[in-house]
Formats: C-alpha cells, sequence, structure tokens
C-alpha cells in the first residue's frame, strides 16, 4: 500500500486560486469520510510561488495512513490576463479563431469525435449571434416609430443596434460565462500557433518542477492529476520532461498520469496539434508510466469514448492500452437527487471529477489522490468499492485480486 504520495494538480482553463482548489479539496475529504469511513487532515497551504502552490494532508483508516503532499501547478494568473481583453479585442479574436477552426476542418473533427463537445465549442458564438439579431429586432422596432428619411432610419438603426448589442453583451457576457468561453477558444486558437509565451515557459517549468520531484522525492509515487484542459498540458509537461530528462521514467518513485474531463483531442485533432500528438504518443508509449484517462457521456465538455493519443473513437474501456480508458457514469458518484438538480449544469457535472462522491464508486477522486492503494488498484475497473470495511479498513487480501481481468463495471 501507498504511505508517501506526492500529487500535481493542474486545472483547466479556470482562474481560480490555490486557496479555492484547497477549499474544494477539503469539502471533497469531508464526503471521503463519510462515504469511505477514513478520517483526514488538510493543512493551509504553506508553500507557494509564482508555478506552484502547496499543503500537506493526510488521511488514515483503522490498518493503514497516507501522507499526502498536495501541490498545485499554477497558470491561474495567465487565464485572468486573458480575461481583462477588452470587448472588441475579444469579439475580433474569438471570431478570427472561430473562422480558423471551420477553414481547418478542425469544428467537423469535434463534431465526429464529439458532437456534445462541438456544441459546447459553438454555444457562445450562438449566444453571439442570438444577441445580435434580438438587438437587430428591438432597433427595428424602434426605429418605426421615427418617421424619417430611409438614410437618417437605416444610420439610427445600425447605431441603436450596436448600442444595444455591446450593452447587452458588457452585461450577459460574464454572467452566463460567454466570454469565458470565448476567451477558451482564443486562448486554444494563439496557443496551437505558438503565441503563448508566457504559458510556453511555464510549462518549462512544470516540467523541471516535476523531474526534480520525482528524483528527490522520498515517496511511494508520484501523481499527476490534469482537468479539462490542463489534461493536455499535463502531456506537454510531462512529455519535456522525459525528453530534458530520459532516465526519468525508470528512477524514483513510481509515475503516474490521471487525466480527467480532458479535452486533449481539442489541440489534437487541429492541423497545428503536432506537439499535443507527439507528447501524447510520448508519454502513451513510455510504459513505466502509468496513465489513466475517465470519461463520462454526461460530461459535454470532454471527449467521451474517444482515445487521445490514436484519436479515434473506442467502444469500451482500454484496460490493456495505453492510456488505460475507463468509462463512468456520474449519477454513480453523487446521489438521484443531487444528479437531477445539476443535470443540465455543465460545468458542474464537468467539476464533478474533482469533488467528492455521495457514495462508493469505481471512480473517486479522494481515493486515487489521497487513498492507500496503488494507482493500478486505485483505478482498475471497479476502483476501490469492495475493498474497504464500514470503518475504514482495508481488506487486505482482496487488493491483489483487485488486478483480476474478471473484475468488470
Amino acid at each position: 500500500m501507498i504511505r508517501r504520495r506526492h500529487v500535481f494538480h493542474i486545472g483547466g482553463y479556470d482562474p481560480i486560486t490555490p486557496e479555492e482548489q484547497v477549499e474544494r479539496l477539503r469539502r471533497s475529504l469531508s464526503s471521503f469520510q463519510k462515504i469511505w469511513g477514513a478520517s483526514s487532515r488538510l493543512s493551509e497551504i504553506s508553500n507557494t510561488s509564482a508555478i506552484s502552490a502547496s499543503c500537506s494532508l493526510e488521511a488514515w483508516g483503522p490498518n493503514w495512513k497516507t501522507h499526502v503532499t498536495f501541490e498545485i501547478l499554477r497558470w491561474d494568473d495567465l487565464i485572468r490576463c486573458d480575461s481583462k481583453a477588452g470587448f472588441v479585442s475579444r469579439l475580433v479574436q474569438s471570431l478570427k479563431a472561430l473562422f480558423d477552426f471551420i477553414v481547418t476542418g478542425t469544428i467537423f473533427r469535434y463534431a465526429i469525435a464529439s458532437w456534445k463537445y462541438a456544441v459546447f465549442f459553438i454555444f457562445p458564438y450562438c449566444c453571439l449571434l442570438l444577441i445580435a439579431f434580438c438587438s437587430l429586432g428591438l432597433s427595428y422596432l424602434v426605429i418605426r416609430l421615427i418617421h424619417a428619411t430611409f438614410w437618417i432610419e437605416l444610420l439610427l438603426g445600425l447605431s441603436l443596434s450596436l448600442a444595444i448589442f455591446v450593452g447587452a453583451m458588457l452585461w450577459i457576457g460574464p454572467k452566463r460565462r460567454i466570454n469565458h468561453i470565448l476567451d477558451d477558444a482564443i486562448f486554444s486558437h494563439q496557443f496551437l500557433y505558438g503565441q503563448k509565451n508566457k504559458l510556453d515557459e511555464r510549462l518549462g517549468a512544470f516540467a523541471n518542477l516535476i523531474s526534480r520531484t520525482v528524483r528527490a522525492a522520498e515517496v511511494d509515487e508520484v501523481l499527476i492529476v490534469g482537468h479539462s484542459l490542463g489534461a493536455a498540458l499535463t502531456i506537454a509537461a510531462v512529455a519535456r520532461a522525459l525528453t530534458s530528462d530520459p532516465p526519468l521514467e525508470t528512477c524514483g518513485p513510481k509515475l503516474c498520469v490521471l487525466t480527467v474531463g480532458a479535452t486533449i483531442p481539442k489541440f489534437a485533432l487541429h492541423p497545428m496539434g503536432g506537439q499535443i500528438r507527439k507528447a501524447a504518443q510520448l508519454v502513451a508509449g513510455t510504459s513505466a508510466i502509468g496513465w489513466v484517462e475517465y470519461q463520462a457521456r454526461d460530461d459535454a465538455i470532454s471527449f467521451y469514448r474517444f482515445d487521445p493519443v490514436t484519436l479515434k473513437r473506442v467502444s469500451r474501456d482500454h484496460s490493456g492500452g495505453h492510456p488505460r480508458i475507463r468509462r463512468v457514469q456520474i449519477h454513480s458518484m453523487i446521489s438521484p437527487i443531487r444528479f437531477r438538480r445539476h443535470r443540465f449544469d455543465f460545468m458542474q457535472i464537468h467539476y464533478q471529477f474533482l469533488m467528492g462522491n455521495d457514495q462508493r464508486s469505481a471512480y473517486d477522486y479522494c481515493m486515487i489522490t489521497c487513498g492507500p492503494l496503488d494507482f493500478d488498484v486505485s483505478t482498475s475497473p471497479c476502483g476501490a468499492v469492495g475493498l474497504f470495511d464500514a470503518d475504514g479498513s482495508v481488506m487486505t487480501t482482496k487488493v491483489d485480486d483487485r488486478l483480476d481481468p474478471s473484475c468488470r463495471e
């Protein structure tokens, strides 16, 4: 069993601060304690810098105890910088990104890979179009009350439409996350074309930090978790670490990669996504690294039943492939009442991969990151289900059986 673990966390395109992430982890641990019968203690953030922030965590049961260093690899400052873009700049750059994704055929590849993600990608543009039509309609109704020449009516109509459109976007954009999703599209476009130099430098710093930790950490396991767009950054950082330090895969503790709610194909399906495609192939081809990806049908902001390396649809779990792809159901993690409440709250569903469950399930974020089970056991098809007594004790005689191929969801 694992006694000491170092966890790196790379979040998605969300300007959440390390303090907010630690508070979310604290709430998740509360659920973890209730459903698994475990106990835990989480410290406040003790070490923080421009690229990382870390805290200490202990989780234990009657016959086990795990010490975890939870380190957040930061790029929230870069996301907040993007959010400061002006209205005109955001509109122009987002339309430029849309044009590129259409001309290159990427949006159509999204539709083939995951129609839900394709809808999510075009959602803010549909909102822009709807607001534009409503602005034109409202200005037309107002202009009809004015009796003037055609050219004056046209000039007033266009001016009024523009004013309504800008006002509506300034009011609705931040409230409905329209601006945020547009910024995501702009970021993706600029990243693909090598226009994110600061992020490139940050990925290099992540790779160096991962390499140093693997070589120096006196732990049983180093786990790197990538969520959403952060999954692509995780693969890029690990690939850089392997390239700059080839012996990394065989030295030090076991290196594991967990990608959840991942959007790696968002970059890999674009003609300019060669960097991510090569990185995914390198990580997948390194047998000493355990890479598992969890996908859920109800998570619209990801690519369900799609292999991030081969870029092909899959019909079932890739238990023997690399990465091992696990299909899970959100409704198996949370209560029926909670599922019905958030069924169409796509962001809530998307972030469930990083939250505490309401019941024991094959996928449990806290169990994988904080529990005593080896990564291969906690990410097996049945997860930790059936391995813990009600009092939180590990059934040690059953742990080895969990890797048996006969165990299926």
